[in-house]
């Protein structure tokens, strides 16, 4: 059983890997790559330095969500800890779609908190975090009066309430799924008749979630290209919402389709692809580098 399991996660991978790499095989017969190479080399340093350091700090304000999430929960964790987690969770959040590696959480908690409520936990996060976004370009999309970001945002906004409001109003099955389902819901179910501890995960996830518009605008500058901020904040959070389609290792190239063809009129190509690699770079693959020690100890 356990080598069918391994067999199946090998293949899985190869299939995204596959993907990944057939989407920048299209990506390249766009851009050209030694426009790209030139592009990456004139990059201002200064702004360069800038976009690193503000990693590290949406990783401090991360880990703080992610210790009042648990508080939220009834469970003790200190910051340390809670900082130890969330990088642990990056080699492996890297190498899968949609960061779904972040359930890894669960296994390092498992002393802690059951499993199932860990689960719960980080599905429970990532949807705090693509509302924060759709709020975000909600702002920027008014700002620009631009229809495609308005119907993004407000269409999330609006389903993310209404399918928690669904799911917790559905009667669940009886036996012992019942108790996993009561399990995986209940941070959801806390959050519902206690709002007010959604409170410090919604202030802490707005300070995360300015790290990437603040991050493309930085990096834009150091490529050479002024971006109102404003339509950063509007554009840049739908490419991480298609980066979020489970089809590509770490969201891979759909990433960088989609500020190639957002940030068309404003940068070529090069620049938006050297814009979509640095950010992979610093916000994922540097983060997964460094968590790797500490995932090491916690398993």
């Amino acid at each position: 059983m356990r080598n069918i399991n391994k067999i199946t996660k090998i293949t899985r991978f190869a299939i995204f890997f596959a993907v990944t790499l057939l989407v920048f095989y299209f990506i390249f017969q766009k851009v050209d790559y030694r426009s790209l190479g030139e592009v990456l080399l004139n990059a201002n340093l200064f702004y360069l330095a800038i976009g690193f350091l503000l990693i590290f700090l949406a990783l401090i304000f991360s880990a703080k969500k992610w210790q009042v999430l648990i508080k939220a929960m009834g469970y003790s964790l200190g910051w340390k800890e809670s900082l130890g987690i969330v990088m642990a969770a990056y080699p492996v959040s890297v190498v899968t779609p949609a960061k779904s590696g972040d359930l890894i959480r669960a296994y390092y908690l498992r002393d802690k908190i059951p499993k199932i409520q860990t689960a719960g936990a980080v599905v429970v996060e990532r949807f705090v975090d693509v509302s924060i976004l759709a709020f975000y370009s909600l702002i920027g999309g008014v700002i620009f009066k631009n229809g495609l970001v308005l119907a993004v945002s407000l269409s999330i906004l609006f389903l993310i309430p209404l399918f928690f409001i669904v799911v917790n109003k559905v009667r669940l099955p009886l036996g012992r799924w019942r108790e996993k389902i009561e399990s995986f819901l209940y941070i959801s179910k806390i959050f519902i008749h206690q709002p007010q501890k959604l409170l410090p995960v919604l202030f802490y996830a707005s300070i995360v979630w300015l790290a990437p518009i603040f991050e493309a605008k930085i990096l834009f500058l150091a490529l050479g290209v002024d971006i109102p901020l404003f339509y950063i904040a509007a554009a840049f959070p739908l490419a991480i919402f298609v980066s979020l389609i489970p089809i590509t290792i770490a969201g891979m190239g759909t990433r960088d389709s989609a500020i190639i063809y957002l940030f068309s009129s404003w940068a070529s190509p090069s620049v938006c692809l050297g814009v979509g690699f640095l950010y992979a770079l610093f916000a994922y693959w540097f983060l997964a580098l460094i968590g790797l020690p500490i995932m090491k100890k916690l398993l």
